[in-house]
């Protein structure tokens, strides 16, 4: 892997669980650069101690098989350097995007922090697939503006894809401790309401700044992970909108204001007020975007694809063609295909080290297969 210096002041917290050579993986893939790692292992057992004994100086490793809530809310407290960002144990960030991002942050004191653009990635038969991820992120309009005036543009009729996706950015130490911190401080009756916290508050702390170049490469390679503290079954919606949850909702309400009415900027009742009116928005959002008719079709698609046998999905995917992938909502294309459409969006990469991470890649999932 090519060298990428210059990200001394950056961490990338690590939540693992139970994929040791996932992480493995991420130790590896960092070991070219001077990233730090704050890795906090949540399974059962510890890490090998052969990977613990190839963990250099910027590696922090702590074996903590307590809830992912838990051991986020510890990293907002421990983590010392100039710029944080979160990464899944299985996900990869750019090495070029990051530079960028920080490049961005270190330009524009205004920012609290930057995010680039993602793909989606996956191994199949042979070969790594992608397909670009929230392509609608964008800066906000004001977003040097009135802080309360941002948080209700994050989410026009609330609809949040039009602003910058908080949970997978570089942002300042500060702001990031206090977005991660507060939002995962207590545990909620469904998973997804950390994330509207963490976008409300850190709407609010400052402007978040879209930057053009690869960053995020989301993986599809393990299922999504469920656990008592983030329970997928239950939408924010219907969280929102549940007499069951309405004591939690209660709470939730009246721990961000708290959080934002320490900077003393505006008004409790303002703060509650706008709080209140955008969490309804979205609940609105939420609960109806489900019965869109696209949704409907996705549902339907799912259905076929559980009952269809491997070997005709084999055969649909090998003689895809792009009517047929629009029609059945399959994106994933060859890792140089989904590049290419990045590049004509106007999407920045470094060459070299795609060409690396795509090989990289398909080397780990071969050592898999034969191990």
């Amino acid at each position: 892997m090519e060298d990428f210096k210059g990200l001394h002041d950056l961490t990338l917290v690590i939540p693992a669980y139970n994929r040791s050579a996932y992480l493995q993986r991420q130790i590896d893939y960092w070991s070219s650069t001077d990233v730090r790692l704050c890795i906090l292992d949540g399974s059962v057992d510890s890490a090998p101690e052969s990977l613990i004994a190839k963990m250099g100086p910027t590696v922090h490793y702590e074996h903590l098989p307590i809830g992912f809530n838990e051991r986020l809310v510890l990293a907002s407290k421990i983590v010392k350097t100039k710029y944080v960002a979160l990464l899944g144990d299985d996900e990869l960030y750019a090495k070029q995007g990051l530079v960028d991002c920080i490049s961005q942050l270190e330009s524009d004191e205004r920012l609290i922090g930057c995010i680039g653009r993602s793909i989606f990635f996956f191994h199949r038969d042979g070969e790594i697939f992608a397909h670009q991820v929230y392509q609608k992120n964008q800066n906000l309009p004001d977003m040097f503006g009135d802080d309360l005036a941002r948080v209700r543009s994050s989410f026009p009729n609330g609809n949040p894809e039009g602003a910058p996706y908080l949970l997978y950015g570089v942002f300042r130490r500060e702001a990031w401790g206090t977005m991660f911190g507060e939002s995962y401080g207590r545990h909620y009756g469904s998973g997804y309401v950390y994330e509207l916290a963490l976008m409300l508050i850190g709407a609010y702390l400052g402007p978040t700044a879209m930057v053009d170049s690869l960053t995020w490469f989301r993986s599809g390679e393990n299922p999504s992970m469920s656990s008592a503290a983030v329970i997928r079954k239950v939408g924010t919606g219907e969280w929102g909108t549940s007499p069951k949850y309405a004591d939690e909702y209660q709470d939730f309400v009246r721990r961000i204001v708290e959080v934002l009415e320490h900077y003393g900027k505006h008004s409790r009742d303002e703060i509650e007020t706008t709080i209140r009116s955008v969490c309804e928005q979205f609940f609105a959002y939420s609960l109806h975007k489900p019965k869109r008719l696209i949704a409907y079709w996705h549902r339907t698609l799912y259905f076929f694809a559980r009952h269809t046998p491997g070997f005709v999905k084999t055969l649909l995917k090998k003689n895809m063609t792009t009517k047929l992938g629009v029609v059945l909502d399959y994106k994933g294309v060859p890792f140089d295909d989904a590049l290419e459409q990045l590049r004509s969006s106007g999407v920045s990469l470094d060459h070299i080290e795609m060409n690396a991470t795509h090989d990289w890649l398909l080397k780990f999932h071969q050592r898999l297969l034969t191990s």
